[in-house]
């Protein structure tokens, strides 16, 4: 990266409203948390019950619903009252589930008490996303958001490179401690927004009408919205593979450490840290859609030699393609939905483009665990099935953005010198 762009990147990124810092540095501390524990709940499931990854990825399955519905609903309050309440309290209230796994644990409960119990944090954690993307539209211009969700992003990565490292060290003691410290943690992140954190939504807020479950499935209404919506959720059950069946995999299958697990995931999260702003900087002349079917394309290449790792320098060379596809997508993603949306929306439309990526993110783990198990003695083909989705979403993106006005689908403002060609 030469020196005028890095000056440039500088630039951009130390000039976003306060408050978006004092909301990157609450999302760092939240995800350093969660990501303490969730590449370890399959492992536990896994290896302390001896439950089949058929079965666990059966649990993710029926998850599914409880983490993807509230988001529509959480994104509309966000609009409604406020981002900040919406943020802060869904922390709050994670850290008590998380306090609750660990006490279960502790109990030696069964599974069905500490599959309750995980299945409400996640439900908690779920409304957490469409508030915080919601807030960054509101208080930053278009031609900065893909600037402003990489900050975001790196603030979140940073937590997951710490959270996986400390989680793997402390899971070899007690499964307990694990969730007791992730409560803390996230009990922390939860306080500071709230004290914090003043809120967007009195100058954004237009007149909102009664929220109806069924106005998420109107198709009459955003239509476009809708299609990159469908799109992702494709995506996303191939990206969601990177948490409950590689950590499987990569312990059981290839046979490294949790703790070198732990490590993998720490890789992740620095990637993230340190190429997150130069790469999306680089790309942001892209249209946005050529940017998610390029990181789609990329995500493909890495589950597929996933099947084929023979130790933990080859997981480490997966992760590292797979990372990459990651930064691609994740910034873009998030600012294609801001530039479908408007003013007085945002909540609504980062709530509903959450219901399908969760959705994605859920139902992954059932269709990566099914797979895992079908072709245990050839693991290769899981993982070249899983690409496939990868590809078709990149195929999806590409044929998408042929349908989208150049204002819709730019990072920049239209007219800037050197703007994305009309998709």
């Amino acid at each position: 990266m030469d020196s005028a762009l890095t000056a440039k990147s500088r630039g951009r990124f130390g000039s976003f409203d306060r408050r978006v810092y004092i909301l990157s540095l609450g999302w760092l501390v939240a995800d350093a948390g969660f990501a303490m524990v969730i590449p370890f709940i399959s492992i536990y499931f896994n290896q302390e019950m001896g439950m089949s990854m058929s079965a666990i990825g059966l649990f993710f399955g029926f998850s599914a619903i409880l983490r993807a519905a509230p988001q529509p609903f959480a994104g509309w309050l966000s609009d409604r009252i406020g981002r900040v309440p919406i943020m802060g309290w869904s922390l709050v209230v994670r850290a008590v589930t998380f306090a609750g796994v660990g006490y279960a644990i502790m109990s030696k409960a069964g599974f069905f008490t500490i599959a309750a119990v995980i299945s409400f944090n996640y439900i908690a954690g779920s409304v957490l996303a469409p508030a915080v993307n919601a807030m960054v539209a509101d208080l930053v211009p278009k031609d900065r958001r893909i600037a402003a969700f990489s900050f975001l992003r790196i603030a979140g990565n940073l937590g997951w490179a710490i959270g996986p490292a400390l989680g793997g060290f402390v899971a070899h003691t007690s499964y307990a401690n694990l969730f007791f410290l992730a409560a803390g943690i996230t009990l922390l992140s939860g306080i500071y927004l709230l004290l914090s954190l003043r809120d967007t939504t009195a100058v954004e807020r237009e007149e909102l009408h009664t929220f109806k479950l069924r106005d998420i499935f109107d198709l009459r209404r955003d239509t476009a919205l809708y299609k990159y919506c469908l799109i992702s959720f494709v995506l996303f059950l191939a990206v969601a593979q990177l948490v409950a069946a590689l950590s499987v995999y990569s312990v059981d299958t290839v046979g490294i450490s949790q703790t070198q697990l732990g490590v993998l995931y720490t890789i992740n999260g620095l990637m993230v840290v340190f190429l997150q702003f130069p790469i999306s900087t680089a790309l942001r002349r892209l249209p946005l859609t050529k940017q998610l079917a390029a990181g789609a394309f990329v995500y493909a290449i890495g589950y597929s030699l996933v099947g084929f790792a023979s130790g933990f320098a080859f997981l480490i060379a997966c992760m590292v393609i797979i990372t990459l596809a990651e930064i691609m997508v994740s910034p873009a993603s998030l600012t294609l939905v801001a530039n479908l949306s408007s003013a007085g929306k945002y909540g609504r439309h980062m709530g509903l483009y959450g219901f399908f990526n969760m959705a994605g993110w859920s139902f992954g783990p059932t269709v990566g665990g099914a797979l895992l198990d079908v072709f245990e003695s050839r693991p290769h083909l899981m993982w070249i099935t899983i690409s496939q989705l990868a590809v078709a979403a990149c195929v999806l993106f590409l044929l998408f953005g042929r349908t989208l006005p150049e204002q819709a689908n730019s990072a920049r403002k239209v007219g800037e010198e050197g703007s994305a060609a009309h998709a």
